[in-house]
Order: C-alpha cells, then structure tokens, then sequence
C-alpha cells in the first residue's frame, strides 16, 4: 500500500525544528518501521537546512520529498503566486507548497494521501491523484464557518480528529461516519526516565526544598499564562511555592508583544518567578522531572495539548482548565478542574494551594496520572493510524 503525507508546509518533517503535528507524523513513521505492514510512505515536507543525511536515510520504509522554499527562485515564485493567483484558499507560501506537492503527487499512484492539518489543501490535491483522502485534523479548523466546509468535507474519504472536541466542530457542517477520534500519543519512556541528568533545579536557581508548580508551552493569550501569573501574585505570602515558566512565542508580532509584557510581569516578583523562555523539546521531560505540580491554564478551546499527556507521563498533578479536549485527557484522579470566568487567577491560586498543604493527595494524584499515561503511548496512537490506513 503506498500512502502519501501531505505535511503542513511550514514545519519540517524529520522534526528537526520540533513542532508537536511534525512529532506525530515522526511517530507513525517510526512504528511502520518497525512493524510487518505493507504500507510504504512518501513524505512531502519543507526542505529545512538543519537536515543530514542520517535525518531521513534511516528510513527503509519511507521516502521522503523534500520542497525548498527559501530559494531565490523559490521566493519568487510565491511572490508570484501572490500577486497572480486569485481566491487562494490560505496564505500564498503554504499554496505554493501544495501547489509543489500536486505537481509532484500527479506522476505518481497513491492509494491513499493523508493531509496533516490543512484541510483545504484538499482542493487542490483532489485535482492531481484519484487517491483516496485522509485528514488529520489537530485543530478547530473545519467546521460549519469554514469557507467551502461542506465541499471540503465531502472530498475526504476519513477525517482523523485529535479529540471528541474537535470531532463535535466537524459535526457541526454535517453529520457523517467518516470523522473519527485517535487521540495524540507521546514517548512515554522519555518522561519516565529523563536522559539529562545534568539538568536540574540548580540550572534554574531553584532550590530542593521549593513547591515547583511548572507551565510549559507558548507564551501566548490564549493560554492564560497571564492569569498563572496573576495567580502567583496572589501566593505571596508563600515563599517555598516557585513558577517555573518553559516556553518562548510564536513570532507573531502580537503575541511578541504579550511575551515582552509577561516578562515584565515576571520580573516584578523575581522570587516567585522564574521565566526559562525557550527551551529544546528533549530537556522538557528531565525539567518535568524536578517539578511538583503541572499547570494548564488554558482560555480557548484546546483541541488536546500534548503538554498534558507529557505531565502525566511525568507523575505530576495537574490543574487544568475546562476547554477544548482537555477533559478527554485527564480525570479528577489527576488532575483539578478550575472555571474560567473572572476569577480564574484566584481559582488557580486555590487549587495550587490544595495540593500544596496535602502532599497525601499530591502523592495519590502523581501515582494516578503515570498510570492514566499509558492510555496515551505513541505506540497505540501509531497503531490506530496504521489500522485505519
């Protein structure tokens, strides 16, 4: 069986540049590695210069086709698809990508092309191979408000959804069988058993006897890294409870500017707050595993975060917020549930101060969330692919 993966045209894949859709594609690929299937993959991503020959070499079962973007003739060619073309579905350089893939896809037989979290790629892709068409659909982008939802629904022969929350969005153009839950998986044994040992509560000016309460993440609105902050202005008089704050913006030039504001809201309770900004993926699971407690604080509608399942995989509590799919992936037995409303950065004060004064209940909750874990290995999300495939 010969299956194509449509990547989403701004993130490698190999992840060399990390990114949590470009992990996944990764884990799926892994496991038909390793397995007797008789699926053969071709991968179409952006070229990314941070590439070696054992990135994608390794692989006997893939093949990968790489499109480069940043060429001088490539950049000119999206200027032109800018100013030439008319009603692009999205931005003009993830169309030009696509266009590169449909002109690629169009000499060659696909039984199946899987479409990684762009649904209206799908119109063009449609054109070029008599394929049948998967997506993969991590978030809320497919619903009744979509622009052309109702054809582009129809033009896909399953729609892979990362949560019941999204599945519901879906649902909302039509009702059909063809969209289905497979929930995100995660490396569990990364989490269990962290490969830097060097890095500790020391790196970050930590001290062992601190109430380490960790987010990981973007540092963006949406996630109520805000309200965590609020929050931790009102456990003053809490000397030992510490944040720990992982994660740098996204580049936009809004969310650049609420990331300069948050470090200044940082800044002002340096004794409580310790803001790490970016860090590489392979050190979160040894900094997950000096922390007490995981928050996520969120304020949209997140579709399923990952960094969840890695807190679970990691034995900490977690205090979470109930939007999206985030209910999906944890239970009272791990995890404290707050309202947002106006007072969410008291309720998160609340709830960290719950655990903080039963370390009975902190102890029962981190036992809990390693088990509850194991729902979530990269080796049963894999799987599921497979099997729908």
């Amino acid at each position: 069986m010969n299956v194509a993966i449509v990547t989403s045209g701004i993130l490698p894949v190999p992840p060399v540049k990390g990114g949590a859709v470009e992990n996944l594609v990764k884990f799926y690929l892994d496991y038909n590695e390793m397995q007797n299937t008789d699926v053969e993959f071709t991968v179409y991503s952006v070229f990314d210069e941070g590439f070696s020959n054992n990135t994608y070499q390794e692989y006997k079962k893939t093949t990968f086709v790489f499109i480069n973007t940043h060429t001088f003739f490539s950049k000119i060619r999206q200027l032109l698809f800018k100013y030439t073309k008319r009603n692009l579905y999205y931005h003009h350089s993830w169309e030009y990508f696509v266009s590169e893939v449909s002109n690629k896809i169009k000499h060659e037989r696909f039984d199946a092309i899987v479409v990684e979290n762009r649904p209206g790629f799908v119109l063009r892709l449609s054109k070029c191979s008599d394929a049948k068409l998967m997506l993969h659909l991590h978030n809320d982008m497919l619903n009744k408000d979509t622009k052309d939802a109702s054809e582009i629904l129809k033009l896909y022969t399953k729609v892979l959804t990362v949560s019941n929350y999204i599945k519901e969005r879906v649902d909302t153009i039509m009702s059909t069988d063809k969209v289905q839950v497979v929930y995100n998986g995660i490396d569990l044994e990364k989490f269990k058993s962290p490969f830097h040992s060097e890095i500790n509560r020391k790196n970050f000016h930590l001290s062992e006897d601190d109430f380490v309460v960790v987010y990981t993440g973007r540092i963006e609105s949406v996630k109520g890294v805000k309200e965590l902050l609020e929050a931790f202005s009102l456990l003053s008089d809490y000397e030992k409870i510490k944040l720990l704050i992982v994660g740098g913006g996204n580049g936009n030039i809004n969310e650049g500017e609420f990331f300069s504001e948050m470090n200044e809201l940082a800044f002002s309770m340096p004794e409580k707050v310790v803001f790490t900004g970016f860090q590489p993926y392979e050190k979160i699971p040894s900094i997950l595993s000096f922390c007490d407690l995981a928050v996520v604080p969120s304020i949209w509608e997140d579709p399923f975060p990952t960094t969840v399942l890695e807190s679970l995989a990691a034995g900490l509590p977690l205090i979470v917020t109930r939007s999206g799919g985030i209910p999906e992936a944890v239970n009272e037995e791990c995890a404290i549930f707050v309202n947002i409303d106006n007072n969410l950065p008291l309720n998160l004060s609340n709830a960290i101060l719950s655990i903080y004064s039963d370390n009975n209940k902190k102890n029962r909750m981190s036992e809990y969330a390693v088990k509850h874990s194991i729902l979530f290995s990269k080796e049963k999300y894999a799987l599921a692919i497979l099997k729908l495939l």
